[in-house]
């Protein structure tokens, strides 16, 4: 055998060994999870006729801190540490989907079919816009997740009509990440509640 063939025989060999070592690795890493909150149930009161003739209602911004501004999902630990789960992530961007199932979670509690996103293009009979700026939102699986958040609402001139800080706990019911997923989205219905009650004791007033 020349001194060329042998090397060719051992090259081969180890591009083998690399890929078989390739798929090993690649069958023991764990698939990535993807989550989003959920709305709140519908409200049995909730008919069509009283959600069309509700008020007129804008929801935005809706302000995330930056360090859940990721797709990562993020858990705390009893201390002053963050940790980002590599495998369990949003399905969407937290803002969006906290945005949305806020905006889903209020047309049914006050109820309204006339809620419009700001910034954007606004009707003349607007009645309240809402402004939320998220401090906190996280938790630890097996433990507790917290929902912290100023929130203002506004007349059609930006005018301040209410400005309130809410803090929320809910436990969460076991140590996977869907039950964390599933305490955040109950966290959020709380607020939802809290802002829904306001929102209908300001617009009698309007």
């Amino acid at each position: 055998m020349t001194r060329r063939s042998s090397i060719r025989i051992l090259a081969a060999a180890g591009l083998a060994l690399l890929s078989l070592g390739g798929c090993s690795i690649k069958s023991e890493t764990a698939p990535s999870r993807f989550y989003l909150l959920r709305p709140l149930p519908a409200e049995p009161s909730a008919s069509a006729e009283n959600a069309a003739a509700g008020p007129v209602l804008a929801l935005g911004p809706v302000n995330l801190p930056a360090y859940l501004d990721r797709p990562q999902i993020v858990t705390r630990t009893p201390g002053a540490e963050v940790k980002l789960s590599e495998f369990d992530r949003w399905a969407e961007p937290l803002g969006d989907n906290l945005a949305a199932v806020l905006a889903d979670n209020l047309s049914g509690l006050i109820p309204t079919e006339r809620l419009h996103s700001y910034p954007g293009r606004l009707p003349p009979d607007l009645g309240v816009r809402l402004a939320v700026d998220v401090l906190r939102f996280d938790g630890s699986p097996g433990g507790e997740v917290v929902l912290d958040a100023r929130w203002r609402l506004l007349d059609p001139d930006d005018a301040p009509l209410k400005t309130e800080r809410s803090r929320l706990t809910q436990p969460v019911s076991g140590t996977e990440y869907e039950q964390l997923v599933d305490a955040m989205s109950r966290a959020l219905g709380a607020l939802s509640r809290e802002i829904a009650q306001e929102i209908r004791t300001v617009a009698r007033g309007l």
